[in-house]
């Protein structure tokens, strides 16, 4: 879809007009707020058409930053400029760790405006060519080998979350779930597989202390786990094989029955199998593979 809106964000009136006469001169559709809420509502509503959004920093009731906090819950590639008329150095300092791709202050220049919004407009332009050029993947496979470090999960989840915009015919609304799933799977190949920690030490205080200890045990630290993924445009497939024992994984809740999702063992398990099409482990329990199907 071709994005060619432009939100703007501003309870200054004079402001708003001319960022409207600005990207219309850019050949792009203003859509113009003076109420933050208001904005984020349709922007989480229509987020598919917007290439950008223009937003103070300091607007009443939902602030910029608070704005684009909430917005990455649900828009998380949606680009931002921000503006500011009596923000501080240091809002404009968070707005852009928080991805904003740009700032002005107020009053800005009409040609320095024009031009952020062009290379906003380029990067989107090359995203789409990028994903229509990924519409003719065939197959695209990654391994990863990670030792028993939790921290290392997320960013590595991440990377793979990017994978599969990228690569798959995802609907949007499905991404969130199975970044979740990837998380669990890999944690517990970490902590209850390599590390062969009981699931009742995760209620103790510290547990991160001993999570830390079990990990520099001799017998234990050098353990992998390993995460293949086979990527094509109707299916994702991961596989996590960590070198514990493995477990009776026949003892397992049932992962489809709505009961289970509030009993304590297995929850992490049980949580992944309601986001994956298949969800199966080998016979030692040591190796799960999971697999997400998407129509074309």
């Amino acid at each position: 879809m071709l994005r060619n809106r432009v939100v703007i964000v501003d309870d200054e009136v004079e402001v708003c007009e001319t960022l409207t006469r600005i990207i219309k001169h850019e050949s792009l559709l203003p859509d113009a707020y003076a109420d933050s809420r208001a904005a984020l509502e349709a922007l989480q509503e229509h987020h598919d058409d917007v290439m950008l959004v223009i937003i103070d920093i300091r607007m009443p009731g939902l602030s910029g930053l608070e704005f684009m906090r909430q917005a990455a819950a649900d828009c998380p590639d949606t680009p931002f400029i921000v503006t500011s008329g009596d923000g501080t150095k240091r809002d404009i300092v968070q707005a852009l760790k928080q991805g904003a791709l740009d700032y002005f202050e107020k009053p800005f220049s009409v040609k320095e405006i024009s031009t952020s919004i062009r290379k906003v407009r380029q990067l989107a332009d090359e995203n789409l060519k990028t994903l229509h050029v990924y519409r003719n993947l065939v197959e695209k496979r990654l391994l990863f080998k990670i030792g028993n470090d939790v921290a290392l999960v997320q960013p590595l989840v991440d990377g793979l979350a990017a994978e599969i915009k990228i690569s798959c015919r995802i609907p949007r609304s499905q991404l969130p779930g199975m970044r979740m799933g990837l998380y669990e799977l890999i944690v517990n190949a970490i902590e209850h597989g390599n590390l062969e920690l009981d699931s009742e030490l995760k209620h103790r205080r510290n547990y991160l202390e001993i999570l830390k200890r079990r990990a520099s045990e001799p017998l234990l630290c050098d353990r992998r786990v390993t995460i293949e993924v086979i990527v094509v445009a109707d299916t994702f497939t991961c596989i996590i094989e960590d070198q514990g024992p493995g477990f009776d994984w026949h003892s397992l809740p049932d992962p489809t029955d709505p009961e289970n999702l509030f009993k304590p063992h297995g929850r992490g398990v049980i949580m992944a199998g309601n986001f994956f099409d298949e969800f199966f482990y080998n016979e030692s329990g040591n190796r799960v593979t999971v697999r997400k199907l998407f129509k074309g």
